[in-house]
C-alpha cells in the first residue's frame, strides 16, 4: 500500500489544482461570503483556491499554463549556464519542448486505451512516450563528448553534483551504498530549480502548513458530500465486480498490486534492461569511449528488445487487460465525482485562506 505521503501529496495535488468563486466554507461545509476579506483573485473576488492566491500555474486557461511553464524553464536554464560559467565550463540553455496544455483529456477514452498506465506502456513504448520531446537532444552532447574522461566527470559534478550527493541508502541484496537525492538536485541544476521553484508559495507552504494541510485533506475527506460520493461509487463499482471502499482505496492498492505482478512477468527492473549487468565499472567506462553515440543507442535498443523475448505475452496482455477493464470501470463510475471534489476542496481552501491571511501573504510576498 502506497504510504501515507503519497496519498496527501496526491490529494493536494488536486486541491491545489483547483479555481473557484469567491466563497469561503462554515463549519458545516456550507458556503457563505467574508465581506471583510481583502480581494486578491483577477477579477476582484475573494481568492477560494490556494492557486489562484498565488498564482500558480492551473485553472482554465492551458495558454497562460504553457507559457509561465515555458518562462519557468528558460529561467532555469539560464541559471545554470551562468552558473556552469562560473566554475569554467560552457553551458548552452537547452530547453526541451515544451508539452501541448491544450490537449483535451477524455478520461474513460484514455482509460479504454492505456488503463492507468502502470502495466500498459510495456510493448507500447512510442504511444506513451512519443511525440517532440522524445526526438530532441541536448546541444551540450557535442560539448561533453569533445571532453577527456576526467573533463566530463567534472562537468557534470558541476551540472548534478557530487557522485555522493544526497542522503546515502544500502541496497539490501548487494549491500552497496547508492545515494538519493534531496530537494531540487545537487549542482548547477539543483541549485537553478531551487531558486526559480524552491521559494515559490507552494514548496513553502507545505514546509510551513503541513499539519494544518493534512487535516484540512482529512476535513475534505469526511465531508458528508464526498461520503456520500464515496459510497455511491462504491455500489457502482460493486456492480461491476469491485471490492474498494473509495477512490483513495483503489489507488493506495492498485498500484502497487499491479507494479508487483507485473514485475513478475517483466523482471525486476520494471520492464527495463539493465544493459550493464554483471559488468564492472571499469567496461562500461570503456564502453562508452569506444562506442559512437549510434552504437550506444543500438545496444540499449537491443537489450531493451532482449528483454522483451523472455516475457510470457499471454501473461502480460492478461493483466493489461485487467488494468483496462479496472480503469473504465473506475472512469465510468466517477461521473461527477471529480466536480464535486473540487468544489468540496475549494470550499475548504477559501476557509484556509481567510483563517490563515497574514501568514499566506507573507509566504506568497517572498516569492
Amino acid at each position: 500500500m502506497r504510504n501515507r505521503w503519497m496519498a496527501v501529496v496526491s490529494a493536494l495535488i488536486m486541491v491545489l489544482g483547483g479555481c473557484g468563486g469567491d466563497t469561503e466554507a462554515t463549519t458545516d461545509g456550507s458556503a457563505s461570503a467574508d465581506p471583510t476579506a481583502t480581494s486578491d483573485a483577477p477579477d476582484g473576488s475573494e481568492p477560494e483556491t490556494l492557486a489562484e492566491f498565488f498564482g500558480w500555474i492551473g485553472g482554465d486557461d492551458p495558454a497562460a499554463a504553457q507559457a509561465q511553464f515555458q518562462e519557468q524553464e528558460t529561467k532555469i536554464q539560464e541559471l545554470v549556464r551562468l552558473c556552469m560559467a562560473e566554475q569554467g565550463f560552457e553551458y548552452i540553455p537547452a530547453t526541451q519542448p515544451v508539452p501541448d496544455f491544450e490537449v483535451t483529456f477524455d478520461q474513460e477514452e484514455y482509460a479504454r486505451e492505456q488503463g492507468f498506465g502502470i502495466t500498459t506502456w510495456f510493448g507500447n513504448e512510442e504511444q506513451f512516450f512519443g511525440g517532440p520531446e522524445a526526438d530532441w537532444v541536448d546541444p551540450n552532447q557535442v560539448i561533453v563528448e569533445a571532453m577527456s574522461e576526467s573533463e566530463q566527470e567534472a562537468y557534470y559534478e558541476a551540472l548534478y553534483g557530487p557522485p555522493d550527493f544526497g542522503t546515502p541508502e544500502v541496497d539490501e541484496e548487494s549491500g552497496e551504498t547508492y545515494y538519493v537525492s534531496e530537494g531540487f538536485g545537487g549542482g548547477c541544476q539543483g541549485k537553478a530549480a531551487e531558486e526559480v521553484y524552491g521559494n515559490e508559495g507552494g514548496q513553502q507552504l507545505w514546509e510551513v502548513f503541513q499539519p494544518e494541510l493534512e487535516a484540512m485533506y482529512e476535513r475534505v475527506q469526511s465531508d458528508p458530500r464526498i461520503v456520500a460520493a464515496n459510497e455511491e461509487w462504491s455500489a457502482c463499482m460493486g456492480d461491476r465486480g469491485y471490492d474498494y471502499e473509495s477512490m483513495d482505496d483503489m489507488y493506495m492498492t492498485v498500484f502497487e498490486e499491479l507494479q508487483k505482478r507485473f514485475e513478475e512477468i517483466v523482471g525486476p527492473n520494471g520492464g527495463y534492461a539493465d544493459p550493464f549487468e554483471g559488468w564492472t565499472e571499469d567496461e562500461i567506462n570503456v564502453f562508452f569511449e569506444e562506442k559512437t553515440p549510434e552504437e550506444v543507442d543500438a545496444y540499449f535498443q537491443q537489450a531493451q528488445a532482449d528483454v522483451k523475448q523472455d516475457v510470457d505475452q499471454a501473461a502480460l496482455a492478461a493483466l493489461q487487460q485487467e488494468e483496462i477493464d479496472l480503469a473504465v470501470a473506475a472512469a465510468e463510475c466517477s461521473h461527477d465525482v471529480d466536480d464535486l471534489y473540487m468544489e468540496v476542496s475549494n470550499e475548504y481552501e477559501a476557509e484556509f485562506i481567510v483563517e490563515h491571511r497574514a501568514e499566506l501573504e507573507a509566504l506568497r510576498d517572498n516569492d
